[in-house]
Formats: structure tokens, sequence, C-alpha cells
């Protein structure tokens, strides 16, 4: 009996040696760990998204400082330097672990086809409407002027107006690179008069309200199976207009609202599109959004 019981002391003897062995050599092998980290390119442009990414061993806790006051708890992604400089990047790994990077970033050297200024915009809207503007071309300052008020009416590169009366405009795009405007012609239509419009007007909002309430992050079936049920006659697929460049299906759409703009999107509009062999239906519909604060 006492034999047994020896063996068993040393059995438990041997494993808390074990693992103190085995906590020894984990611990020497964290202090040996080199940094496996980088940053791309260490010689880069304003404005232009710059790589970061470490993977040193057993890693668990990551800040980068971009030697501009910001920094990032993730193990990568990228950032961008809106001002022009030399910056120190220092990386500290599970607080203890250092690296430090040089970057350079300069002014962008524009080639002639970079610095060529476009406008993205429809030609024919209809009064009241929420139209987006979009600047295409390298520049830090934007000037809209849309030709109603004889002003500077925005200074974002990508803009939302509304023209109160029906005619035709001129839109005009200046930027700090550019001797004169860049001109865009757009004719504005009269409202739908009498009832019809009214009620295209209804539909149009109360799909609004329920898109909003989905970004709000209230129930997501409630107010998609209104939309789809009510408005859609079923039609998971059809095909939904975002800010007159992107394109989703119903349901796609619906989903992303509720997981990527979740509570920084704005819905400024929806107009509807009947459908004209169904009047019961509406055969897609047109979103105006903007993300909050930019």
């Amino acid at each position: 009996m006492k034999k047994i019981k020896n063996t068993k002391m040393y059995i438990i003897a041997l494993a808390i040696f074990t693992c103190i062995i085995i906590a020894l050599i984990i611990r020497l092998l964290l202090q040996s760990r080199k940094p496996e980290a980088l940053v791309f390119p260490l010689e880069t442009y304003q404005n232009t998204p710059v790589l970061y990414s470490d993977s040193t061993y057993m890693a668990s806790n990551w800040l980068w400082e971009f030697g501009n006051g910001d920094t990032s708890d993730k193990s990568e992604g990228e950032y961008i330097y809106k001002e022009t400089g030399t910056y120190q990047i220092r990386l500290t790994i599970d607080k203890s672990i250092q690296k430090t990077f040089i970057i350079n970033v300069r002014k962008p050297v524009l080639s002639e086809v970079d610095s060529l200024l476009r406008i993205v915009a429809p030609l024919n809207v209809m009064q009241g409407e929420h139209v987006v503007f979009r600047g295409v071309g390298y520049a830090n300052e934007w000037r809209w002027a849309f030709g109603e008020t004889g002003l500077t009416d925005a200074r974002e590169q990508v803009t939302v107006y509304s023209y109160k009366n029906p005619g035709n405009y001129q839109v005009e795009l200046m930027t700090e690179y550019t001797k004169y405007p860049v001109m865009h012609d757009i004719t504005v239509m009269p409202k739908y008069e009498e009832d019809e419009d009214d009620k295209r007007a209804q539909m149009g909002n109360d799909i609004r309200e329920r898109l909003q309430a989905i970004v709000d992050g209230k129930h997501f079936g409630t107010n998609y199976n209104h939309i789809l049920n009510k408005y859609m006659c079923g039609n998971h697929n059809a095909l939904i207009t975002i800010n007159e460049t992107k394109n989703n299906d119903l349901y796609s759409y619906c989903q992303g609202l509720k997981i990527i703009d979740r509570k920084v999107t704005t819905i400024l509009e929806v107009i509807v599109f009947p459908d004209e062999n169904n009047p019961d239906c509406l055969k897609t519909f047109k979103v105006i959004q903007i993300k909050n604060g930019g």
C-alpha cells in the first residue's frame, strides 16, 4: 500500500515538474519572439492607402501608432495619410515587443490621365428629386455649382442636390488643378401631377422609412417583409439601384443595410417604378442614400 502511495506521489511530482518546464519553455519562446511585421510601401503618396500587417508568433495584442496621433489595434489593415511628411510608425506587440518603420509621404505627381476631371451624373432628372453628383479625378478641393443658384453649392467629391425648378441647367465643377470648370448638362423635368404622383410619393416614403428602420437596427423581418409583400409581390430578386451607380437584388441590398451600413447610413429618398404588366406591384425602385458624417 505504501509503495502504491509513493508511486502516485512520484507521478504527481513529475507532472508538476513537466508543467513548470513547459511553462518556462513557452515563456522563453515568447520573450525571444521577433516581430514579423510589414508596412508597404515605405515611399508613398498623399491620400494613397498604406498596408500594414503583423504575423508574429502567438501575438494577441497590437498597437499601431502612425506618427500623427492616429492608432489601430488590428493585426492588419490599411491607413491613408492625408498630409505629406515623414512619419515614424511604431508597432507594439503584446505590450512588450516593438518595431518601428519610417515612411515618407509625398504629394502625388499627376499624370495627364490622372489629372483629367469628369462629372458622373444623370442627364435627366425629376424636379425635387435628390440627384447624386460624383467627381472623378484627383483633387483635394471640390467646388460644385449646379446652375440654379449662381453660387458654389457644394464642396465634396460626391454630393447630393435637388432642383427646385424644372429647366435645362449647366453643372460646373472646379478643383485646385483645373483652370476652367468641367461642365455637365442636365435636364430637370417637371414633377408628375395629380394623384398618381402622390401615390408614388407615398409608396416611396413608406419604403424609405422601412429601409431606414433596417439601418437603425429595428426588426429586419418585419420591415423587409413589408416591402417585399406589399410592394414587390414577393420578388426577392428585384433589381434595386443605389445612388445611380450601384445595383443589388432586393434581399442582398437590405441585408447590406442591416449588417454593413447598420446605423451609419441615411436613406434620403426612394423613387418607385411600377410594373407596367402588373399595376399592383413595383418593378423596381431607386435609392438615394449617404453615409453619416461624410
